[in-house]
């Protein structure tokens, strides 16, 4: 009797150790991968993760802090992070700290940067920037990857850029950050406060696996045929 009992427990020990590793096997690596990801914002409210909203981001008729025109053509592929903020501030130093954070989280990474748009652009507006930017830039692991945006003539163009691309209807000397996707799609609004910065730097990780799986998956894709 006590040999039967003792091979009952053999078997139901042996049971409940399988049983993890078989659900393990089955949902965990032939199973496929789901990841919690951002919604996407259509100036309202989130379509939420399974529809893609068609806004996208665009925009010309900038330079940026060596004097160069730039678009938004020149960020497409790469997760960047618009900030809207006076230089001027009175609480400029706290905010580029926060910033610095972000920064310094994805200094090694070439294809997440930040941009800043000036949204007040005066004759003195280059020569304020490139000072602004001298005390920052030191922080970059790459190269312009912490990129400041003027306007080339009117003092329009980035307040109307605000409302109609980034969602900002309040034109006031508030700092704002937008995440923008690879395809110019937002995916995150923040104000600026230390919980938001931690949201950005979360958020831009899952913006940055997103990416990851879509080239794994185009890889793959490819390799099948």
């Amino acid at each position: 009797m006590k040999s039967k009992n003792w091979r009952k427990y053999i078997f139901l020990g042996g049971v409940l150790f399988l049983f993890p590793l078989v659900w393990v096997l089955l949902f965990g690596v032939m199973g496929k991968h789901h990841f919690n990801t951002l919604p996407y914002f259509d100036g309202t409210h989130p379509t939420g993760d399974t529809v893609v909203t068609k806004h996208t981001v665009q925009f010309d008729a900038l330079i940026d802090e060596n004097g160069q025109s730039f678009s938004s053509d020149s960020l497409k592929g790469k997760v960047w992070l618009a900030c809207f903020y006076d230089i001027k501030d009175p609480n400029i130093a706290k905010i580029t700290e926060r910033l610095l954070n972000v920064n310094f989280k994805y200094r090694d990474e070439p294809d997440i940067e930040i941009v800043v748009f000036a949204s007040q652009s005066n004759k003195d507006s280059l020569q304020i920037v490139r000072q602004y930017l001298k005390g920052i830039t030191k922080y970059n692991g790459f190269s312009g990857k912490w990129k400041f945006l003027v306007e080339k003539d009117s003092a329009l163009i980035i307040p109307a850029m605000m409302h109609d691309f980034f969602f900002i209807n309040d034109i006031s000397h508030e700092a704002r950050f937008r995440l923008v996707d690879t395809k110019g799609r937002i995916r995150g609004l923040y104000g600026n406060t230390e919980y938001h910065m931690q949201s950005i730097i979360e958020d831009i990780a899952l913006l940055k696996k997103e990416v990851d799986v879509a080239r794994y998956q185009e890889r793959h894709a490819k390799d099948n045929h």
